[in-house]
């Protein structure tokens, strides 16, 4: 296993590449693969969970966006696609809201307004201020961006057409300093 110190090294000693396609290649081999139990089994909170913190690292760490500001992004280029019930960035704010229940609260108003339907054909409706989500459909959107079948507007390989090469080293430099400090 390679240790804290030959990880800094290799991140430190290489392009950006090394540091973005370690993170991409982890959650493609490592987290998708328990999200795939996850939807099978339809564990739909740990599929909420799961997806929002692989969007939030991609986000945050690569693209340099945080908060709903970066969930937003990484939804409208790698999750949406355009057909309706699939534009996911649309309920960016009631998914974060929802993923946020999920994590520090566990029951909550939005709860009344918010449900699972495994058996929808879109990945959500919304009516009437009511938001059912399909998790399965969800969670199958965000695979397909690291697939070679992409459904989405963009595949999450072709993350340098997003960047500019400075915020590509810009990305490296504050990667390498939260890693260094956690």
């Amino acid at each position: 296993m390679e240790t804290f110190s030959q990880r800094l090294q290799r991140f430190q000693n290489n392009s950006p590449v090394e540091f973005i396609e370690t993170i991409l290649n982890s959650i493609h081999n490592c987290r998708i693969p328990k999200l795939e139990i996850a939807s099978k089994n339809q564990l739909s909170e740990l599929l909420i969970l799961g997806i929002h913190t692989s969007i939030e690292t991609i986000s945050e760490n690569i693209f340099l966006q945080k908060g709903i500001d970066g969930f937003k992004f990484y939804l409208e280029n790698f999750v949406d696609a355009e057909k309706d019930g699939f534009r996911f960035s649309e309920i960016a704010v009631e998914l974060n809201d929802w993923r946020n229940i999920i994590a520090h609260q566990y029951i909550s108003k939005l709860g009344h307004s918010f449900g699972y339907d495994y058996s929808i054909s879109t990945g959500y409706n919304a009516e009437n201020s009511i938001i059912i989500l399909n998790p399965q459909i969800f969670f199958e959107q965000f695979k397909s961006a690291f697939e070679n079948k992409s459904k989405t507007k963009r595949h999450i390989w072709d993350y340098k057409q997003s960047l500019t090469d400075d915020q590509i080293t810009e990305a490296k430099e504050k990667f390498i300093a939260k890693f260094k400090n956690k």
